[in-house]
């Protein structure tokens, strides 16, 4: 009875397609914020649109895997979408990644093609693989239709395929399901209440499972994803405090060690934020009993759709800095 967590969800549906009808609603809400750029739900849709259909020229469909290897952009979020548009899988991959790491990657996913930009085709490893530099090749892809594609998958069809870190030996590809994923994305959204007014971040590395739950529980709700500007944002903890107040951020995933030096900083009263999620590592310390939001402490192995477990964690009045229980 404790661990009867069933509830229900959409499970014949595509993440895109609760996207497309989440376009309908609200087209002219903003969806991604970059620096000064930003898109609307309507534009990231026809952006999305554009690169389906091409890749769908290429003969990309269900279980097909396209590999992305781009800085955070939104020309990340654009090549993710239009991939699962087209019908197939993506397989993000961070471009800081070692090259030989990389290649293990794409040979070991059968990656068809790689979405990519030309500054970075140089970084890529010596594989036989069809390259789409969405910059070199944006007036190509501006020809291409930029209405919804014929849905050709089904929810029991491959989302993504991440892999794992390595450290217990070679690194692993998870494959999730449009399924698992949507189970992941309603739960999100009923249990930290996402609302069209909420603005949520994307700092975690692309190669992390925890992008996965930055970007689509709240593109299929009608709010809105910030994604973070540079290194020194996601690193110097002051300077991603004043960075999330100024953006008006109200949920938060930070990876532990990042959490914890945000957690003892001081923050101001009025701030937006009202839930900060973690997870990644073991935490170390209660948040204060002044920090004007909710912490919550996750864990889930990338095998298990990002989150198994989910708790907040409240202020020990006995023993502040103490490390937590769960």
């Amino acid at each position: 009875e404790w661990n009867d967590t069933d509830s229900e969800y959409p499970q014949d549906k595509c993440i895109h397609q609760l996207f497309e009808g989440q376009v309908e609603k609200t087209p002219d809400a903003i969806a991604l914020v970059y620096e000064e750029q930003q898109l609307s739900y309507l534009e990231l849709n026809k952006n999305a649109n554009r690169l389906a259909h091409y890749l769908r020229q290429q003969g990309i469909g269900p279980e097909d895997v396209v590999a992305v290897v781009l800085p955070r952009s939104l020309d990340l979020v654009t090549g993710l979408l239009g991939i699962l548009k087209a019908g197939g899988a993506y397989l993000p991959i961070d471009p800081a990644l070692p090259s030989d790491r990389i290649a293990i990657m794409l040979k070991d996913a059968q990656a068809s093609i790689v979405v990519t930009h030309a500054s970075l085709t140089t970084l890529l490893p010596a594989v036989s693989l069809k390259t789409l530099s969405l910059d070199a090749e944006a007036e190509r892809l501006a020809t291409m239709s930029e209405i919804n594609l014929i849905p050709i998958g089904e929810a029991r069809n491959l989302a993504y395929v991440i892999y794992t870190s390595g450290s217990t030996g070679k690194p692993k590809g998870v494959a999730i399901t449009h399924r698992n994923l949507l189970n992941l994305v309603s739960w999100h959204q009923q249990r930290f209440e996402v609302v069209p007014s909420d603005r949520a971040t994307q700092i975690a590395g692309l190669s992390f499972d925890a992008t996965v739950w930055e970007l689509w529980p709240y593109l299929l709700n009608g709010a809105c994803v910030v994604l973070a500007p540079d290194e020194e944002v996601r690193t110097v903890p002051e300077k991603l405090r004043d960075w999330l107040v100024a953006e008006e951020i109200t949920i938060s995933f930070l990876p532990t060690p990042l959490a914890e030096s945000v957690l003892s900083l001081s923050w101001p009263e009025q701030t937006p934020l009202r839930i900060m999620l973690t997870g990644g590592d073991q935490l170390h310390q209660y948040p204060e009993p002044a920090l004007p939001f909710r912490l919550v402490n996750n864990y889930g192995p990338t095998e298990y759709t990002v989150v198994t477990t989910s708790g907040s964690v409240e202020p020990n009045p006995l023993e502040i800095g103490a490390a937590p229980s769960i």
